[in-house]
């Protein structure tokens, strides 16, 4: 609404080809990575954002190619991860390398949403689509690689040569990159702004997605986001399985959740054809929104009338 977004996957990362792990390419490799995507989507100048261990070779970009970048903006990043002499606040290396081991043994498995984005980790579904999300990042492999290099990082020296303006955000409670870096960010760079985000979500778009993407449109456009109302009405539609007690009790757990992941599936699909949104699923059923009682009602009768063929019947209150 207030941009142009540009996303790529860095090399050996994501939809990109894959890369000797024994041998990943230096921090300038990412800079011609950006130049190439930049130009071939014809962008002139851009707001460089940088995040997790891609936030020191944004910091790069910014500071050697001033003529590309309008901003910088880092999120849930640190110029350095382990702890020395003159930087307390990083991690002992046994601890860092705890942490590496873990992440690298349970990639691609539904802890990684308990470890990464604890705001969801109690939705089964989001659990199963996070687990599916990261193993389409790279392989445990590669992350041990990725991660390994990121200890030996240290991108402290390129701090004072950033000119342009920044915004640090940062998350209050994430384990992995505590907020002590952000704050270290924000105090070396020179005019930066710092905004602390509560939650301790790795990622920034489920835990107060409202106060990272106002304080983004902010510092890009220069006007805050105009204040929406805090009040609308609305139908709420609530549906309920039939005697799902009983049924659960006659066909056993695991052949309930195949009904169930059923039931949640088409109720989304519905809810979403006839404009509404799906506030939460509660076990055996669902409660949602819709801006007017017509669309909640033929939402209702639709659903009840589809669930009927995969032998579900449901009650529905608006």
């Amino acid at each position: 609404s207030f941009s142009r977004l540009i996303r790529f996957d860095r090399r050996g990362s994501g939809a990109s080809d894959p890369l000797p792990l024994g041998a990943l390419p230096p921090w300038e490799s990412f800079v011609e990575e950006v130049v190439a995507v930049m130009d071939t989507v014809g962008s002139e100048r851009a707001t460089m954002m940088g995040m997790f261990d891609a936030g020191p070779m944004a910091a790069l970009f910014v500071v050697t190619k001033p003529e590309r970048a309008d901003a910088l903006i880092l999120a849930n990043t640190s110029p350095r991860v382990l702890r020395s002499d003159d930087y307390s606040i990083g991690a002992g290396l046994e601890r860092a390398q705890d942490a590496i081991n873990q992440m690298v043994d349970t990639w691609g498995t539904e802890e990684q949403a308990r470890m990464q984005v604890p705001s969801r980790a109690s939705d089964e579904r989001f659990r199963r689509w996070f687990a599916r999300y990261t193993r389409s990042i790279a392989s445990p492999t590669a992350i041990q690689a990725y991660l390994s290099a990121m200890l030996q990082a240290d991108a402290r020296s390129i701090l004072p040569a950033i000119r342009l303006p920044t915004l640090v955000l940062h998350r209050t409670g994430y384990s992995l990159f505590p907020v002590e870096h952000g704050r270290f960010l924000a105090d070396h760079i020179e005019n930066a702004r710092l905004v602390e985000i509560p939650g301790s979500d790795g990622p920034l778009p489920w835990e107060y997605p409202d106060v990272v993407v106002d304080a983004i449109e902010e510092f890009v456009t220069g006007t805050p986001r105009r204040a929406e109302p805090s009040r609308a009405v609305l139908t709420m539609l609530f549906t309920d399985i039939v005697k799902s007690t009983e049924q659960l009790g006659q066909i056993g757990d695991w052949q309930w959740r195949h009904v169930l992941d059923r039931h949640d599936e088409a109720s989304r699909r519905i809810v979403d054809a006839f404009g509404g949104r799906v506030v939460q699923t509660t076990g055996d059923g669902v409660l949602a929104a819709f801006e007017g009682p017509g669309r909640g009602v033929r939402a209702a009768f639709a659903l009840r009338d589809h669930l009927k063929t995969i032998g579900i019947d449901v009650r529905s209150g608006l």
